[in-house]
């Protein structure tokens, strides 16, 4: 105890601890957290799918008809109708032969990458993959390798390493606390000339991305004969939770014969599974989401242009980050935006690298250009009084 004494003191004397924000009620961007009233730009239901009626009826329904939760492990009793149901509309949307519902993103990288890296298997992974993809190296205990974020020509020397063993390319398409998006059909390309696996997590770009927004794969125009699998979480455009895999028949195969964290884990209740089926079928439909979204993102870059922040980067997604550098003025200037009305994220290390301390601004597409101006505004003056 002693030990964790000293580390959670050294956590807070660098300004790394983290507290929770308790939010009492929500409808689309307006919350109410400690009883203030704040427009929220911390979250990323990026089509405002979560709040939908029609999906939160879908929810409802859901509960009606199957109860609170699945009772069991997929392979088990756990697999509901909505849960096939789901999977055969996804994976046709996607244009795979196959889709596998997972508890959630986390739990899906985990799966896959166990799946397939073993001991004896050399894993590339851009150095900026999120959490559940390194510890999914972890568990397989491959031999990891990163490259430098977004490079690569790196990437490709560490794969010329691997020699004749098995290799495991990992990589995000939106990169969630940069905003950027990687180099994937220069990855896929890598993928076949050195014979390695491709695995995308497509967390930040599934909903939104791509003419008809089914992703990294509409936008770079892959299908399933470029990759090993795409793991899409649940929680980001689609508004809800639970993460989804789609590849080959034999990929989702293997998944559900030897992913742990799909066999060992009570399945995601069935009614969420439902309300995500409603969610699906709005996406698919709505595509003035999609537009107004990317209407919304070309607008904020030309304000923080024009008052001269300092973003991480101004690609065409919805997630913005402003760099501040210090631990602690990130967390001084979230708390005066509260202040202002606005909720962003202060991210600090480990999150982001050392000295890299940021605001994250999450947009969707029911944020207006006077909300995000206004925003803008005083995170400047906030900036330029510092």
């Amino acid at each position: 105890m002693l030990k964790m004494q000293t580390k959670l003191a050294a956590n807070a004397a660098s300004n790394l601890r983290r507290k929770r924000i308790t939010i009492n009620k929500r409808q689309d961007n307006n919350i109410i957290a400690d009883d203030q009233s704040l427009i929220n730009f911390s979250h990323n239901d990026y089509l405002s799918i979560a709040t939908d009626p029609r999906v939160r009826q879908a929810f409802i329904e859901g509960v009606d008809k199957y109860g609170f939760g699945s009772g069991s492990a997929p392979v088990v009793s756990g697999y509901y109708a909505p849960h096939q149901e789901f999977e055969q509309q996804f994976a046709e949307f996607i244009g795979f032969d196959r889709a596998i519902v997972f508890n959630s993103g986390y739990h899906a990288n985990l799966g896959v990458i166990t799946t397939f890296a073993k001991r004896d298997s050399m894993i590339v992974a851009d150095k900026l993959c999120h959490a559940s993809m390194i510890d999914g190296a972890i568990l397989a205990r491959a031999k990891l390798l990163r490259y430098i974020h977004n490079n690569t020509m790196q990437a490709e020397d560490l794969l010329l390493r691997a020699a004749s063993k098995s290799k495991l390319l990992l990589t995000e398409s939106v990169y969630s606390m940069e905003g950027d998006i990687a180099n994937i059909n220069a990855l896929a390309k890598l993928a076949k000339r050195y014979d390695s696996g491709l695995i995308i997590d497509d967390g930040h770009g599934i909903g939104w991305l791509g003419e008809q927004g089914k992703g990294v794969c509409d936008y770079a125009q892959l299908n399933q004969n470029d990759l090993t699998c795409v793991t899409m979480p649940l929680g980001k455009a689609f508004g809800g939770v639970g993460g989804i895999v789609v590849g080959s028949n034999e990929t989702i195969e293997a998944l559900l014969q030897f992913a742990r964290s799909y066999r060992y884990s009570t399945a995601l209740p069935p009614a969420i599974v439902h309300a995500a089926i409603t969610a699906l079928k709005v996406i698919r439909a709505e595509n003035w989401r999609r537009e107004k979204l990317k209407s919304l993102i070309q607008f904020f870059i030309t304000q923080a242009k024009e008052r001269n922040l300092n973003l991480s980067s101004a690609a065409l997604t919805p997630i913005k980050c402003i760099i501040v550098g210090d631990n602690q003025a990130a967390v001084t200037l979230q708390q005066k935006l509260m202040q202002q009305g606005f909720l962003v994220a202060a991210i600090r290390p480990p999150t982001v690298p050392k000295g890299s301390a940021r605001i994250r601004i999450s947009l969707n597409c029911l944020h207006t250009e006077a909300q995000v101006a206004s925003l803008l505004s005083v995170i400047a003056r906030s900036v330029a009084t510092k």
